[in-house]
């Protein structure tokens, strides 16, 4: 006869517990020891058959650890839906990083990885998925330390943009960072535009600034610039009125295409030099992009 295991409590079966809180109900050692219990890390079980997402895999982390522990780095940025690092491997290919409170003892278990920095008292803390991650704006601060120039301004441009451009909270949040740790998220913060609709577009604007082409006049300015607004350039430069945008994939379908035809010509109805790159572009051909706007930004005109 097939072997039939005992039931778990009912309060056991939908999320993770430790295996403390199991023997408090009685479960026995050998029930705990079952191939259906999936043991992430030491002391902590969860049911095989619950999709092992970012989101359980932080919650079983969070348990292993001591109280008031916050869940940051890739695992925090995918909870929160922020874009992660160009090129970064999935979260779940490494280990669970985690923020812990001052004055606990951080923990040290295969699995788990612990900033180097202490969680300030004053952090927002939010629930997210059920994991206790930083607010958006202390997830960025946090994650300036680990992340190269260009993920961590795309990261802040994204958080701003949720922030509807409000500064403040980012400002408060470097001010909570290690004073070893403030000058260089200043220094990404300096860089950091709400305007901005995604990493490609955060990539294009700092190879344009980086090459020394005067920075864009303009960010989320529609054309034109009184009436009913039409087109939404991702950058342009009012003086010589050359607008860019970047075309992702979706693009390619029928009807987007009919309507970059249409912004197209309402730019150049309306006086302006129109440049389209595409997003593989920006990836791929960095140099020749920068190259293609500044040549049209000389030929409008525009010196330096």
């Amino acid at each position: 006869m097939p072997h039939i295991r005992t039931p778990l409590p009912v309060q056991l079966r939908n999320r993770p517990f430790t295996v403390t809180e199991a023997r408090r109900l009685g479960v026995t050692e050998k029930r705990l020891r079952s191939s259906d219990l999936r043991t992430p890390f030491r002391g902590v079980k969860v049911s095989a058959a619950l999709d092992w997402t970012v989101a359980l895999r932080a919650r079983c982390a969070l348990l292993a650890a001591p109280g008031g522990c916050a869940v940051v780095g890739d695992d925090a940025v995918e909870l929160h839906r922020l874009p992660t690092p160009f090129g970064a491997r999935p979260a779940m290919d490494s280990g669970v990083s985690l923020l812990v409170p001052r004055a606990t003892t951080a923990p040290r278990m295969n699995g788990l990885v612990v900033h180097p920095h202490r969680l300030h008292p004053e952090t927002p803390l939010w629930r997210v998925g059920g994991v206790r991650v930083p607010g958006i704006e202390d997830l960025w601060a946090v994650r300036c330390a680990a992340l190269d120039d260009e993920s961590g301004i795309a990261l802040g441009d994204a958080v701003l943009r949720r922030l509807q451009g409000d500064q403040t909270p980012m400002a408060a949040a470097v001010e909570r960072l290690p004073v070893e740790q403030r000058a260089r998220a200043t220094r990404l913060f300096s860089f950091v535009r709400h305007e901005v609709c995604s990493p490609v577009e955060t990539r294009l604007r700092l190879l344009v600034l980086r090459a020394g082409v005067p920075a864009a006049s303009h960010f989320a300015t529609p054309i034109p610039r009184e009436g009913r607004a039409e087109v939404w350039p991702d950058l342009q430069w009012e003086s010589v009125r050359v607008a860019v945008e970047v075309d992702g994939p979706h693009h390619a379908a029928d009807a987007q295409h009919e309507s970059d035809i249409r912004r197209n010509r309402t730019t150049k109805h309306h006086g302006w030099t129109q440049v389209v790159v595409s997003s593989r572009e920006v990836m791929r051909q960095p140099h020749d992009v920068v190259r293609w706007i500044s040549d049209e930004l000389r030929t409008a005109g525009l010196r330096w």
